[in-house]
């Protein structure tokens, strides 16, 4: 099978964020906080619009709680039209009651009758006519794309090496970091972190496209030297999603390599059973849309279970082998540990560098040099 290059290149003409490694466009996606200026600017005088309207612009009403992020680095220009953006309910959202008396007065100027704080009637005043070409929408298709170039069957009899990979955050920063182990012994063999900074906002069922530049940069550079494990447990779902394409199936389809899916929480799908009454090593299989789609196991006593689904080029029961295999002391397997581990403590050393009073000192230092990957592993 051959490499997926551009399986997310579909935002061409309008405003996006590319990720480019080696000089081939590997990931494109939308701006979404351009994108949603945008929009602000087709509101017409005598007219206010709301969180939801402009997240159904965008394709997707769960959107909606992330539109204050995508609009607060305009709301200081005077010429933005944030102050058209209400609340469903009419109310005028502000941080202080001088900022809502401001936004209230702009809009009274406009011919918009406002009692105590709320637009009346807010029917007679809404604008949702927006031109858009739904971004969002966009990027569930590409996650439809991925489900239909899913293999869940095992691409090899057996398994040497297991790795991890997780994502933590220093301010706008994702570190990443990957760490592979020997599937007998459960020792370390390698760990390797790269630093990339996250623009796409966190929206739900859309983690992928938050996590995925920086964990594709990671995993792309050590398949091309061959330092890629023979599976990668991903910290994020594989099938177990709204729309059976998530995190680890996105990057095992666009690097052709074998990824599972592990999650500490449960946000689709339906157990066969009470999971409190799971016992350990109990294995209760998740169902959705009539099929099992993912599982929960019970990794010891006293501890919530763990989630886990088929990526890319493995099956449900060949998953489940893979992840019981690496359970050792803690609650997840020994990979996505030590993967989250190594990731916050990455993460936190270039906080502490990121607030020294030498900026540029510190950007300079956001690729992590050999000797501080080498104590990372031996920390791990």
């Amino acid at each position: 099978m051959e490499e997926r290059q551009s399986v997310f290149s579909v935002f061409r003409g309008t405003p996006a964020l590319s990720v480019i490694l080696k000089g081939v466009l590997v990931l494109e996606l939308p701006d979404l906080s351009q994108i949603t200026r945008e929009l602000l600017q087709q509101i017409p005088r005598g007219k206010v619009t709301t969180y939801q309207a402009l997240a159904i612009a965008l394709g997707d009403k769960i959107a909606a709680r992330v539109i204050p992020q995508l609009i607060a680095p305009y709301e200081s220009d005077p010429n933005s039209l944030c102050y058209k953006v209400i609340q469903s309910d009419g109310m005028i959202p502000a941080r202080t009651e001088v900022e809502r008396t401001e936004k209230a007065h702009r809009l009274k100027a406009e011919g918009i009758s406002i009692q105590n704080g709320q637009i009346m009637p807010l029917s007679k005043f809404l604008f949702r006519s927006f031109q858009c070409d739904a971004p969002l929408i966009k990027l569930q298709k590409t996650q439809f794309e991925t489900r239909e170039q899913l293999s869940l069957r095992p691409g090899r009899s057996s398994y040497r090496t297991a790795g991890g990979i997780d994502l933590s955050y220093a301010g706008s920063q994702g570190v990443a970091a990957y760490v592979s182990i020997e599937l007998l012994s459960l020792q370390l063999v390698r760990a390797d972190v790269d630093v990339q900074e996250v623009k796409f906002p966190y929206i739900p069922s859309y983690l992928a496209f938050r996590e995925l530049p920086v964990m594709l940069a990671l995993m792309k550079k050590l398949k091309d030297s061959a330092k890629l494990a023979d599976i990668t447990l991903v910290d994020g779902n594989g099938t177990l999603h709204h729309r059976h394409a998530g995190i680890a199936c996105q990057l095992g389809v666009m690097l052709d390599v074998a990824t599972i899916g592990i999650t500490k929480s449960l946000l689709y799908g339906h157990p066969e059973k009470e999971l409190a009454s799971l016992t350990p090593g109990e294995v209760c299989y998740i169902e959705a849309d009539g099929e099992k789609l993912g599982a929960a196991i019970q990794s010891k006593p006293k501890v919530e279970p763990f989630f886990i689904s088929p990526g890319h080029k493995i099956n449900l029961e060949t998953a489940i082998e893979v992840a019981r295999a690496c359970l050792s002391e803690g609650r997840l397997p020994e990979p996505i540990q030590l993967a989250h581990n190594t990731s916050q403590e990455a993460a936190q050393s270039l906080k502490s560098r990121l607030s020294s009073s030498d900026k540029t000192t510190s950007q300079a230092k956001l690729k992590p040099t050999r000797s501080v990957q080498k104590e990372l592993f031996d920390k791990a």
